[in-house]
């Protein structure tokens, strides 16, 4: 028992078992409920955001003393290509990178403004892999057969 507390077995088995996404839209469900009835706040058509990856990757652990690494950030507008972008990623992620779940999960931490919102606008449950998730980023973001950089632009006299 982890800490001497007795319900820590039952909440890894809750967290393991099949019906977790029912547990989770039930959870979803009530706490909407309680913020109708407490605030006054109707959440009417207001969905909660879900992640575009199932929900057991966020139980996926880290490396044994893994930490996650402050990333690179792709915003979808700079001089940087899809390709430059991801190779760094994976090189930052390091051991983590070993991981399809970490590698999904954690890919949003490298993106920002359009390249996040991007991410964010995925439907829930739409990235199974990492392979799916690489493509679907090439498929928004790549800018051309050779992805010309702006400082390769300026080269040619």
């Amino acid at each position: 028992m982890a800490h001497g507390n007795p319900n820590a077995h039952h909440f890894s088995e809750f967290y393991t078992s099949q019906h977790y996404q029912a547990d989770l839209i039930k959870f979803k469900e009530d706490l909407a409920n309680a913020i109708k009835s407490t605030l006054g706040v109707d959440m009417g058509t207001t969905r909660l955001y879900q992640y575009p990856y199932p929900a057991e990757f966020d139980f996926t652990p880290f490396p044994a003393g893994w930490h996650i690494p402050k990333f690179t950030k792709f915003n979808g507008d700079d001089s940087r290509t899809t390709w430059e972008h991801v190779s760094q990623y994976v090189l930052q992620l390091g051991e983590a990178s070993f991981n399809d779940a970490l590698h999904v999960r954690l890919f949003s931490l490298s993106l920002t403004r359009t390249a996040f919102s991007w991410f964010s606008s995925l439907a829930p449950n739409s990235i199974r892999n990492w392979v799916q998730l690489e493509h679907k980023f090439y498929d928004h973001f790549f800018s051309g057969e050779t992805e010309a950089k702006l400082l390769d632009l300026t080269s040619i006299k």
